[in-house]
């Protein structure tokens, strides 16, 4: 298993995933903008045997970090892969303050993923999500 930038030859079935995943995903060109954009993003795989199972995308301020998007392929769930490339992306940005991230509010395996890595709520973003759904911007404090 191994995690790695995402790359333009993996957009499509990183869409693919993400329209199987999300209620409101992403578009196809969002995930383009994100790799073809380095220097303000990161966005990764994790991969066993060539299959993406996962993927994250990051964005770096100064000394903040937001958690853009983050997904585990559903067939693969409960298997440990949230929590390896969690703790990949807080060690890459272990040198920034805070980390922050939004989840929808009825998301509660994301929650507890999120709290059992120290995340904590800061606030509900109202009608956040296309369907009305609320948003719990969640954060942790990295010093």
């Amino acid at each position: 298993m191994i995690i790695r930038p995402m790359t333009c030859m993996d957009i499509d079935d990183i869409w693919n995933l993400e329209k199987k995943i999300f209620k409101d995903p992403w578009r196809k060109e969002a995930f383009e903008y994100e790799v073809n954009n380095p220097k303000i993003s990161y966005p990764c795989v994790i991969e066993k045997d060539s299959i993406i199972l996962g993927y994250a995308v990051v964005w770096n301020f100064a000394d903040e970090t937001h958690i853009g998007n983050f997904a585990v392929h559903p067939d693969y769930r409960h298997q440990g892969l949230g929590k390896i490339l969690m703790e990949h992306l807080l060690n890459k940005f272990s040198d920034s303050k805070t980390m922050y991230l939004e989840v929808r509010k009825s998301n509660q395996a994301a929650k507890l993923l999120y709290e059992s890595f120290g995340f904590r709520n800061l606030y509900v973003r109202e009608k956040y999500y296309s369907d009305g759904e609320d948003a719990i911007v969640m954060c942790k404090d990295l010093t």
